[in-house]
């Protein structure tokens, strides 16, 4: 077997470390996508089975898509559950209660 010079072989250990570190950040990306995923989907569940709960009127994808957005956005904490239930009513006047049981679902451990 070829001995690399030690610059080469410090060259290639860098390389391989980077290349480890891009393939870990993204599949850590990934799994927070589908803890994420199935959060939300238990918070679906969870609303669906409450008969009091007052259903979300999301008719448009781009609807749908801000809706996840935001709730990501609150399970990542990047906002507050005030601030979620804040600018869902300005989109869906009228469910403030559906939005904050909702964000209460959806944060829980």
């Amino acid at each position: 077997m070829k001995k690399l010079h030690p610059i080469k072989r410090t060259a290639a250990a860098l390389a391989s470390t980077a290349v480890l570190a891009v393939g870990l950040m993204s599949a850590g990306s990934a799994m927070a996508t589908n803890v994420f995923d199935a959060k939300m989907a238990a918070a679906i569940a969870h609303v669906k089975a409450d008969p009091n709960y007052k259903a979300i009127p999301m008719k448009s994808s781009a609807e749908r898509a801000w809706f996840y957005q935001e709730s990501q956005s609150l399970w990542e904490k990047k906002i507050t559950k005030e601030q979620y239930v804040a600018e869902g009513a300005k989109q869906f006047p009228g469910y403030e209660a559906s939005l904050s049981e909702f964000a209460d679902q959806l944060v829980q451990s």
